[in-house]
């Protein structure tokens, strides 16, 4: 069969009914309907935007904001902190410590995946059940919303305390609501129509892994899409806000709200599109919680069953420290030594977004163009991002004119991150749908969010550490280059082939040994 054919938009409800529907004599598939693809398009574009514009820059913004004029100056603690001054220099009195307001925000980041980590292992694999996932979905974007607007009760610089403790909180929502969402991946890819066409056709197994592996690569890319133009639209919207209440704290709040109400509203609408595709239901007498903890324990315990999908865990948890950190001190760089403004902010992180959406357009086409394995398109997206690390950590040794000490430089590097981020992480996601056991989606992408999430955390706090010791937060690039060179590594020693057929093999043994639960 050929795979040239495979073209989502193409696809109608009335041609998928007519499609083959039998995967095996005793099981009948639902193949994917596109009311249902683009439901699900829509939802990821939703949480999207609270966790790339809130989330990881709003809230941190505010925070260090709030924290810097509740602060003094480094050299005498009886001043109040002048934030007029470019490059300032000012602690905050946190616990009785003081701290650099710019290390105390990533710190909050830190907080923030920790407990993150955590929420997401207590309740994952319960999504791989009955319809929990699209329950869970709409249940923790409910609770995000309620962190969204509780962010009004911030009324002075004085009270960054109640940010940094809602921070935390909306993080947790958005992670989880991640894991849910991308849970679907692997699924939609197993019951897409070509895909099931030709398992029913009896078509060879790198065909049918060919096709689904194209399945789910475009399905992802254009997800990513969606994600940016959504984020976009809510960036017009928060640079409006910021523009009509002239960069105050409030106009910042409201922005926050915004992308909560947002968030929440499109969910509720999208439902009734978004099929659960139930899973087996839960065994009798358990609790979400230890169920949960259990149910990852022998995931964990089965390394030997599932080398090359642990592998990737491995990998995984050590470039999406790298990555997620290079924005994270761009960010604080940006702010505070090139002295960008809560808007210019905004415009920056919204040209981010714009390029996010275009580089997930490019490289989807470069990648059929030159018919490009998942594994080597993520593997061109590696090599750019070392390649723009080691110019900013050579850079700064020769010079004091370049390595990210001009505002161009910083506008080029956001749009230049942004080309290469949506492609990296869509990669990334569908290599762990390709290697993932059916069944156990919600599972696996928890592993997912707790090994990025479970390292995340170490970035900030090692960036902010830092800083306290060099007073240069371009040092702190140091880490992601790292990080980034070992584990692109580890990555390339994962053979794609393997892992699936073990994963396979693994699948059929668990439910030889469980039916009851699958």
């Amino acid at each position: 069969m050929s795979t040239d054919k495979f073209n989502l938009a193409n696809i109608s409800d009335t041609d998928v009914v007519n499609r083959v529907e039998k995967q095996t004599d005793e099981q009948t598939v639902r193949p994917l309907k596109r009311t249902e693809v683009w439901a699900w398009y829509i939802q990821s574009s939703t949480f999207c935007g609270y966790g790339w514009i809130s989330a990881f820059m709003l809230v941190p913004v505010l925070i260090q904001d709030m924290a810097s004029k509740y602060g003094v100056e480094v050299s005498d603690h009886s001043i109040p902190c002048d934030t007029t001054v470019a490059g300032f220099k000012c602690v905050t009195n946190i616990l009785g410590y003081y701290v650099d307001p710019g290390a105390f925000s990533l710190y909050i980041s830190s907080l923030g995946s920790i407990l993150s980590f955590f929420a997401s292992l207590s309740i994952s694999a319960v999504a791989d059940h009955g319809s929990y996932r699209k329950t869970l979905l709409i249940a923790f974007s409910a609770i995000g919303c309620l962190a969204c607007l509780l962010f009004f009760t911030v009324q002075s610089p004085k009270h960054y305390w109640i940010a940094a403790v809602l921070s935390p909180i909306g993080w947790i929502c958005y992670n989880i609501c991640s894991v849910f969402a991308h849970s679907f991946l692997p699924v939609y890819g197993r019951v897409h129509p070509d895909v099931l066409a030709a398992v029913a056709n009896g078509e060879s197994k790198s065909v049918i892994r060919k096709l689904e592996e194209q399945a789910i690569n475009d399905i992802s890319a254009w997800g990513f899409t969606f994600a940016n133009i959504g984020t976009i639209l809510i960036y017009g919207v928060c640079i409006g806000l910021s523009i009509v209440m002239h960069e105050s704290y409030m106009g910042l709040e409201i922005a926050i709200a915004f992308t909560g109400v947002w968030w929440l509203m499109w969910i509720v609408i999208v439902a009734p599109w978004l099929d659960a595709r139930p899973g087996p239901p839960m065994p009798k007498g358990q609790n979400w919680i230890v169920y949960s903890w259990k149910k990852t324990f022998k995931t964990v315990a089965a390394v030997r069953q599932l080398p090359e999908i642990f592998k990737f865990i491995v990998a995984w948890f050590i470039l999406s420290d790298g990555i997620n950190t290079i924005a994270a001190i761009m960010f604080v760089i940006l702010y505070r030594d090139l002295a960008f403004s809560h808007l210019t902010s905004l415009y920056v992180s919204a040209l981010l977004a714009f390029s996010a959406g275009v580089g997930a357009y490019v490289f989807m086409l470069i990648r059929k163009m030159w018919k490009l394995s998942t594994m080597a398109t993520n593997m061109i997206c590696l090599v750019l991002y070392i390649v723009e690390l080691l110019y900013l950590v050579v850079a700064p040794y020769f010079t004091t004119s370049f390595g990210l000490r001009n505002v161009w430089e910083g506008w080029f590097f956001m749009a230049y991150n942004g080309f290469i981020i949506s492609t990296f992480f869509g990669c990334s996601r569908v290599m762990l749908s390709e290697l993932c056991p059916p069944g156990d989606e919600s599972e696996w992408f928890s592993l997912y969010l707790l090994a990025d999430k479970g390292s995340s955390w170490v970035g900030p706090f090692i960036s902010g550490a830092i800083f306290s010791a060099t007073g240069d937060y371009r040092r702190a690039f140091w880490f992601p280059l790292v990080l980034t060179v070992v584990g692109t590594g580890v990555l390339w020693m994962i053979d794609m082939d393997r892992g699936k057929d073990q994963a396979q093999k693994f699948a059929r043994e668990r439910d030889a040994a469980s039916p009851h639960e699958h």
